[in-house]
């Protein structure tokens, strides 16, 4: 037996006993207990069971662009004491031959977090009521671990588009591209605070990329050059040093409300010139409300008109009209004298971002980008029946060269609905129709969460 056969079989052998479970769950769940008239309680346990299994079905966008990947994902975790050990991973392939290859694994440990304690007098005695700020260690606190996280990534993405920087570009400008990266790194986090966490990401990525032909339209290299596509004609390794603040803030009154504050700082650095090396600050906020009114008598007392406008939450006594979502955010990048943001690293506004993210849904992907960026996102989540829920939103942005130029003129905005399925609280497929940007209206779909 080779080495590949052996790797396989230890893992069939590792995740045998846990799989044996999740299909008689699958089993229960998907056959068993499946009827419209049994509401829709089967449906959503169905989906968690497949999507949540150790070993599951993956279905994931690569990349814009892409299409469809379908493929195998892994997942599991294991406690040693003080200590939680979480690999992950997972492969996937699309029609066109795109494939992304991904692999996590996370150490997760007691945190040390900053508290009060009961300061000591000289002697040794308590000095009642008197307290100081110091550095705790809590291995009981299982909601606020602290981590490190070591990860492996391969994707090959056959089609990218480019339309030319700025936010002024034209559907005529397009191009296509194909990239293919390689990348390894870590993450250290550390919640120092219950609402706040610091860390560092280091990453160090091999990107390639080249021209795609694709018909008639003219691949990458061809229609640009390096003052209009920075990047085009060579691509460095780069070592990316990233250090972040994480800060989130609940209020629990009768309007529920949940504000995230990322702050980000990275480095990017060119390691075979200096043309290529650059630093970019990004903040992020994001604010949920979610709307909730009072409750009168259970679900079966009430309408079928009015579960479905606002279904019951737990304890019955109040039902949601939906979640209100409010996000803003802010790309700036520091550019040395002589250096550039290469094209393929400068934040997009257009369909999804490289990692999966939403931005302007009524535009085709990547369909704007340059250095500089701001975004703003208002969306509402309403449940429809069991894993399935309906989105409206509306999208605003422009992308900039300076940041000098990112004013309120010029924005790029748009309108839409869409519906979305999730499994163990994760959005797995999206789709969604988008109007007002004044470009043809497509529909559009994504899956899971990106690269």
């Amino acid at each position: 037996m080779n080495i590949r056969s052996r790797f396989v079989v230890a893992v069939l052998l590792a995740c045998s006993s846990a799989m044996a479970g999740s299909l008689d769950d699958i089993k229960l769940s998907c056959g068993q207990r499946a009827s419209i008239n049994a509401g829709k309680h089967w449906l959503e346990q169905c989906v968690e069971n497949v999507f949540g299994a150790p070993i599951h079905p993956a279905l994931q966008t690569i990349a814009p662009g892409t299409g469809l990947g379908l493929g195998i994902g892994v997942s599991r975790a294991w406690r040693r004491g003080e200590l939680e050990i979480i690999p992950s991973g997972v492969v996937v392939a699309s029609a066109d031959r795109s494939s992304l290859l991904r692999g996590d694994l996370t150490l997760a440990f007691p945190a040390v977090s900053l508290g009060r304690r009961i300061a000591d007098a000289p002697d040794g005695v308590h000095e009642h009521g008197t307290s100081r700020l110091a550095l705790d260690v809590d291995a009981w606190d299982i909601d606020a671990k602290a981590s490190i996280s070591f990860r492996a990534r391969r994707i090959e993405a056959q089609r990218q588009a480019f339309y030319g920087e700025s936010t002024f570009s034209t559907l005529s400008g397009l191009a296509y591209y194909h990239q293919r990266e390689t990348s390894f790194g870590l993450t250290a986090n550390d919640p120092i605070t219950p609402w706040a966490e610091t860390g560092v990401a280091v990453d160090e990525s091999a990107p390639h990329i080249t021209g795609a032909n694709m018909g008639t339209v003219p691949p990458l290299d061809q229609r640009y050059h390096e003052s209009s596509a920075p990047g085009i004609e060579y691509q460095p390794r780069f070592m990316r040093y990233e250090p972040y603040l994480h800060l989130r803030f609940t209020h629990l009154g009768h309007d529920f409300r949940f504000t995230d504050l990322k702050l980000r700082y990275a480095f990017y650095h060119d390691l075979d010139t200096s043309r290529y090396s650059f630093q970019q600050f990004s903040a992020t906020s994001e604010t949920e409300y979610q709307l909730r009114i009072p409750s009168v008598g259970t679900a079966s007392h009430r309408s079928a008109l009015k579960n479905f406008l606002c279904p019951e939450m737990r304890g019955a006594h109040h039902c949601s009209l939906g979640t209100l979502s409010v996000l803003d955010s802010l790309t700036v990048a520091q550019i040395g004298k002589g250096s550039v943001v290469p094209f393929y690293l400068q934040p997009t506004l257009g369909g999804a971002t490289v990692d999966g993210s939403d931005t302007l849904r009524g535009f085709v992907d990547f369909r704007f980008r340059g250095p500089d960026r701001m975004f703003f996102q208002t969306e509402y989540r309403h449940a429809i029946w069991g894993p399935v829920g309906l989105i409206s939103f509306y999208d605003v942005g422009r992308v900039a060269q300076t940041v000098s130029d990112l004013s309120f003129v010029h924005l790029r905005h748009d309108f839409g609905l869409g519906l979305t399925i999730s499994a163990t609280n994760r959005v797995v497929i999206r789709a969604y129709v988008a109007f007002g940007s004044g470009e043809p209206i497509r529909p559009n779909a994504k899956f899971g969460a990106g690269i």
